[in-house]
């Protein structure tokens, strides 16, 4: 696939880039925001949580609207109102104020990563798709190798500066505007609602949906509280955190970069059930991590288990419907991504005591046998359906 010829896709992987920033360059920064007014260690979460919510909110309504009138029109105002969102929060002081603010992001983020992966899927079948969602997630853990690390040694400087990052992507929707061509055509179904439904209720779909639930239900625990965990207990910056995440991040693009080859090889159940295998190794090894780089070899085995596991359940929810529904399932694929961000910091946060926060991480763990048996099961499925074939 030539990726880099092909216009269309990478304006695409450049809204998933600013997309998930909305995360990964708040993580990092989080204990320097504590020094806003009315920010403290217990709320400091909320930070992502609102944000996610909101994308929440707004994700399902996009969805249907992107397949009614076009990807572009939903794109284009989303990207246009996460970058003016991003640009007012460097003029905030209150941390009140700024979740405000964050509510904007996540409305228009809510319109971004839903209907890229759509459009995605509009344009590509298997194995090509698997690829495309591979450079995606690649995309992804590109921009989280990078800014993390730079969020948290500009936040060193002042916390806001970070987000004059987010306010460059007013250039890419006005770019987009002009630019983007839609991947294609979509029709107006019949039945529309009845079909959507259809095509989730078997086990295959609720599998790929609640991993996608859980997958970013644990990562949120490890995007929050290990900044936390090297910068109070550590007694390090916020440019080690930072550092730490682009880890992660960094080993999980580069994994995702093969998802092509290593979709030929291994079936879904599999690649699903190692993810989930390694979040629950990282989150356990990083309880009980005595050091810094303790902490950077176990976001290693995050991004090990990461960069297999996205792509595999992105491209596995595109493949369920057909183009004409695509947006609309995948919004509820993308509900369920924004649910598990939004429940994730005030879960852990119940295993808090006071700044320290190691038994998040055994939580975590614990946690992660969940859809780590739901893949088990799922393959043991697989083999006894081939056996009596």
């Amino acid at each position: 696939m030539r990726v880099f010829k092909d216009t269309n896709l990478l304006i695409l992987l450049a809204v998933v880039m600013f997309a998930v920033t909305g995360g990964s360059l708040v993580g990092p920064i989080l204990p320097e925001m504590m020094n806003l007014e009315g920010a403290t260690s217990k709320n400091i979460g909320w930070a992502l949580s609102v944000y996610t919510f909101a994308a929440m909110a707004a994700t399902p309504l996009l969805g249907p609207v992107a397949d009614r009138f076009g990807r572009k029109k939903v794109i284009v105002p989303a990207v246009m109102i996460f970058g003016i969102a991003g640009l007012l929060i460097t003029f905030t002081r209150s941390f009140w104020l700024v979740l405000v603010w964050r509510v904007f992001q996540g409305i228009g983020v809510g319109g971004m990563m839903n209907t890229v992966v759509a459009a995605i899927g509009d344009i590509y079948n298997e194995p090509e798709r698997s690829q495309a969602m591979g450079y995606r997630v690649t995309a992804q853990g590109l921009t989280n190798a990078t800014v993390p690390f730079i969020s948290g040694a500009v936040a060193t400087i002042a916390w806001f500066l970070p987000f004059y990052i987010h306010s460059i992507s007013i250039l890419l929707a006005i770019f987009a505007a002009f630019k983007l061509k839609e991947p294609a055509s979509t029709s107006k179904p019949k039945r529309y609602i009845v079909r959507a439904l259809k095509a989730m209720a078997n086990t295959r779909a609720i599998w790929i949906f609640f991993s996608n639930f859980m997958g970013f239900f644990l990562l949120y625990g490890i995007v929050v509280y290990m900044p936390i965990l090297v910068v109070k207990q550590f007694g390090l910056t916020t440019l080690h955190s930072g550092l730490a995440m682009s880890v992660a991040a960094g080993v999980g693009g580069l994994v995702a970069s093969q998802a092509g080859r290593i979709s030929r090889r291994f079936g879904e159940e599999t690649r699903v059930l190692w993810g989930f295998t390694c979040c629950a190794a990282s989150h356990l090894l990083t309880g009980f991590a005595g050091s810094y780089p303790m902490v950077l070899a176990f976001m290693v085995v995050w991004g090990l288990g990461n960069g297999v596991l996205m792509p595999t359940i992105t491209s596995a929810a595109a493949g369920l419907v057909s183009t004409e529904l695509r947006a609309g399932v995948l919004s509820i694929f993308t509900l369920l991504l924004y649910l598990g961000q939004t429940l994730s910091p005030p879960f852990f946060a119940l295993f808090v005591k006071g700044n320290v926060v190691r038994d998040v991480f055994f939580a975590g763990s614990a946690v992660a046998v969940i859809p780590l048996l739901f893949s088990a099961y799922m393959m043991a499925l697989k083999i006894m359906k081939r056996a009596k074939g």
